[in-house]
């Protein structure tokens, strides 16, 4: 009975500095996104080119596919040091391409989404902590739902409607929220994975991503619902 306590201590403390190491890279790769969404948003010929040059902006929607891609698919292979170092500039990236949204809406929008995201985040993320039984029920419908709501966004895009598109922002906005419960959730999963510090650097790394995706889509679907 002691020895099962003592692993089970052992098991918490593991999981809850895993936990902490994922949402400090999270952090830093949030950081970055706001210092690159700026830093272009003030620079006018880097913006002209996201605008109005598609091939540039299909360049670097491109990269930020392989970038994940390749960070899931390899981090078993990784070191922790590369596989930040992909993560940071993935953010960096995601930043160059918000930055289009200072255009598009004042900097007080932008900052009281910010704020609203973050709540949203805060509260489900703690939901999917508290919830210590395995969600691989729930993760598989979510993935489901995922893929119908992409296939319906580019319907939409095709086939503009105003009344569908406020729709699947409002669906999308429940669907992140749902999966940052999920995600958060998996963490204790992956915690039980490790096998020693590399792994955990890599593994922390893939749960800031996930987290990151999900606030940054939150955050995103939260401003085009305010957009009139």
């Amino acid at each position: 009975m002691a020895q099962a306590s003592t692993l089970s201590a052992a098991t918490e403390v593991r999981f809850n500095r895993f936990l902490a190491l994922v949402y400090m890279i999270m952090a830093l790769g949030m950081v970055i996104t706001a210092w690159a969404a700026t830093s272009v948003s003030n620079n006018e010929e880097l913006m002209k080119r996201i605008l109005y040059n598609p091939w540039f902006a299909f360049g670097l929607f491109m990269l930020q596919i392989i970038l994940v891609v390749a960070l899931t698919a390899a981090v078993t292979r990784l070191s922790t040091g590369a596989a930040l170092l992909m993560f940071l500039f993935y953010s960096a990236l995601t930043g160059v391409s918000l930055s289009a949204i200072f255009i598009y809406y004042s900097q007080s929008t932008i900052s009281y989404t910010f704020w609203v995201a973050a709540g949203m985040f805060f509260f489900s993320s703690l939901l999917g902590f508290f919830i210590k039984g395995e969600m691989s029920g729930v993760g598989r419908f979510l993935m489901l739902a995922l893929l119908g709501w992409l296939f319906g966004s580019i319907i939409v895009l095709f086939f503009p409607s105003p009344g569908m598109n406020q729709a699947m922002n409002f669906m999308g906005i429940l669907l992140f929220a749902g999966l940052t419960v999920w995600d958060t959730n998996r963490l204790r999963a992956f915690s039980q994975q490790l096998d020693g510090k590399k792994s955990m650097g890599s593994m922390a790394v893939v749960g800031a991503l996930a987290l990151y995706l999900d606030f940054i889509n939150l955050f995103l679907l939260l401003l085009r619902t305010s957009r009139r």
